[in-house]
């Protein structure tokens, strides 16, 4: 944990890029996360799963914060490993892991969006 702090620090000091795209993964961690949130004040919310037949139906909104869960740990974990991929692999490493995950939780944004009717 100590090691991690210090990697912390020594992106902050070297890099502030990084950092920049660090902050933008979990933004959007957190507006992934925030999306079923602002449908809790539906009791049931038509959901798209699957495109066969009709494939929707009525369901509980509070089934879909599965993805929220998924995505915040996604973000935060993936922040932490991209710190520690900075001071065992170097920037550039770091940088295309944040952008993979980038790139992943915007699909998931647009799936869930989709999926609740939003998108």
């Amino acid at each position: 944990m100590k090691e991690l702090g210090e990697d912390f620090k020594e992106i902050a000091k070297k890099d502030r890029n990084l950092i920049v795209w660090m902050v933008i993964d979990f933004l959007l961690s957190v507006w992934l996360f925030i999306i079923p949130l602002l449908n809790s004040g539906k009791a049931k919310i038509w959901a798209r799963y699957s495109d066969i037949n009709d494939g929707y139906a009525q369901s509980d909104w509070w089934y879909l914060i599965s993805f929220s869960v998924i995505a915040l740990t996604l973000g935060v974990g993936h922040i932490l490993l991209s710190a520690r991929l900075y001071s065992k692999r170097g920037k550039d490493i770091a940088r295309l892991f944040l952008a993979i995950t980038m790139i992943v939780i915007v699909i998931g944004i647009k799936f869930l969006s989709s999926i609740v009717g939003e998108g």
